[in-house]
């Protein structure tokens, strides 16, 4: 995700008594000086320029893992759409279920 200087100092938690997530890894981001524009294209279908420069990118796993923290609502952030991480959130939490009734089904 494409991201200037200002935003490094200002980044929040959407929970204000949660400490926001860690910021540093923008500086090494493949997106560095790239148009923003193309991080949040008008439809998932023009998301291919922005997801290519994530395939490269050294840090799109902590990109990725930011915008789900912060809850991003538009834009491509480590490789997926808003509507790629709203399925992965919601694969998470159904493996972290299965995985707890799993557990109290052995206890």
């Amino acid at each position: 995700m494409a991201v200037g200087r200002e935003a490094l100092t200002v980044a929040m938690s959407r929970k204000s008594a949660e400490p926001a997530p860690e910021t540093d890894f923008f500086a090494d981001a493949a997106c560095q000086g790239a148009d923003t524009t193309l991080f949040f294209p008008v439809s998932d279908t023009y998301a291919d320029d922005a997801k290519a420069i994530c395939a490269t990118c050294p840090v799109a796993e902590q990109c990725l893992e930011y915008a789900v923290e912060t809850h991003q609502p538009d834009g491509v952030w480590g490789g997926l759409t808003a509507i790629e991480r709203h399925r992965l959130v919601r694969r998470r939490q159904r493996v972290a279920r299965e995985e707890r009734a799993r557990d109290e089904s052995a206890a």
